[in-house]
């Protein structure tokens, strides 16, 4: 096989991403002007106790807000544990018991008291309980031994958390594999789930860029999915500098630019033979690459996640990508990015959430019986 070394640079037409047809690849460096929006050298450290019996790296977890008061949820085997947020006690828990073993990428969406969302990544089961953990309704998904290699499998943590409104449900996933040997095919990444009529639909799909080139078998096929107070689904690519935007019924789509001041384009996946982990690896850190979207409701903004190159990478350790947050008002005016690329290994993105004070990051610690967060300020005029 010829090795193809091919410099590709991403810029998606309006109309085109959403459609899954790119119109042009072109480099274009981005003036982002502003960083003062996140000060990453000032936070508040806010401790959440988890105590001997409670795991500081859940699976899945939330911040949300009940009666005006923010709440942090985890998961955590066969619990869901509910902390104050401010003084970080432990004020309730959700015994999940009669949803199963818990694993893999099994999450939660705590909707209310009465609503709580539950998937069983093991048995790919959707499950509506209620605060005693009560089932009120179960779903299975529709998946048999023998389907499709080209079927998204369904991942209920942070980045792809179960999405909800009166009528539906929104489950999201990736593949696992080279998605380049499926031209010609539409494949989904997320489906509905009709509450009442229990009907499943593909609504949402790799864009065709993904099967034009070869992008590797796992890491840039990632991708990730948040709501915002209109109803509107915004997904974000690793190798896409918009994030696409659909309406609540998947109708109409628009782009939202959220391209990062450092991204200087991304090369196509140069290895040749079969999908090795060590090589998948080299070639997603050497890339600039995006990965969560989250939006903050409480200033009705876009907060996008943008990997830097990695250099200096021991093949034989874990890896965590310098990174940068990029902000953006729900209009799609790009507004600040803020680097953390010094200290960038003593956060863990992956539990990252926003709350009334900014942003709170996960962060690196020796001790087991707490999660510690850095509680970012999010300055600036908002609407």
């Amino acid at each position: 096989m010829k090795k193809a070394h091919l410099l590709v640079f991403i810029l998606i037409g309006l109309l085109g991403a959403c459609q899954n047809h790119p119109q042009s690849i072109q480099s274009k460096m981005v003036n982002i002007s502003d960083s003062s929006m996140i000060d990453i050298n000032h936070y508040e450290v806010k401790k959440i106790s988890v105590g001997e019996n409670i795991t500081n790296k859940p699976m899945a977890s939330q911040v949300i807000s009940m009666n005006g008061v923010d709440k942090y949820v985890m998961l955590d085997e066969f619990y869901l544990y509910v902390f104050d947020w401010q003084q970080g006690i432990l004020e309730d828990s959700v015994s999940l018991h009669q949803c199963g073993l818990l694993r893999n990428c099994s999450g939660f969406n705590y909707i209310n008291s009465d609503s709580i969302i539950i998937y069983n990544d093991g048995k790919k089961t959707v499950f509506l309980i209620d605060s005693n953990g009560n089932i009120q309704k179960r779903w299975n998904i529709p998946r048999s031994d023998n389907y499709t290699q080209w079927v998204s499998s369904v991942d209920a943590l942070n980045g792809t958390r179960i999405e909800s409104d009166h009528e539906k449900f929104l489950l999201s996933g990736s593949i696992l594999g080279a998605l380049s040997q499926a031209k010609g095919l539409t494949i989904p990444i997320s489906e509905c789930l009709y509450k009442e009529s229990g009907e499943w639909k593909s609504v949402a799909y790799y864009p065709d860029l993904y099967m034009q080139y070869n992008w590797g078998g796992y890491y840039m096929n990632c991708t990730y999915v948040t709501k915002d107070s209109k109803g509107r689904y915004l997904y974000s690519f690793p190798i896409l500098d918009k994030v696409l935007r659909y309406n609540n019924d998947f109708s109409l789509c628009d782009t939202i630019p959220m391209k990062s001041r450092y991204d200087k384009g991304i090369e196509e996946f140069a290895f040749d033979g079969s999908e090795d982990e060590t090589n998948e690896i080299r070639y997603y850190i050497s890339q600039t690459t995006y990965s969560n979207i989250i939006y903050d409701p409480y200033r009705n903004l876009y907060l996008r996640l943008a990997e830097h190159p990695l250099q200096d990478w021991n093949e034989k350790g874990a890896f965590c990508k310098p990174f940068s947050i990029v902000i953006s008002d729900t209009k799609g005016e790009i507004l600040s990015e803020s680097s953390i690329s010094t200290d960038y290994k003593k956060f863990h993105y992956q539990n990252m959430h926003v709350c009334k004070e900014g942003i709170a990051i996960a962060m690196e610690n020796p001790d087991e019986n707490h999660i510690y967060f850095a509680c970012i300020k999010i300055s600036g005029s908002f609407k």
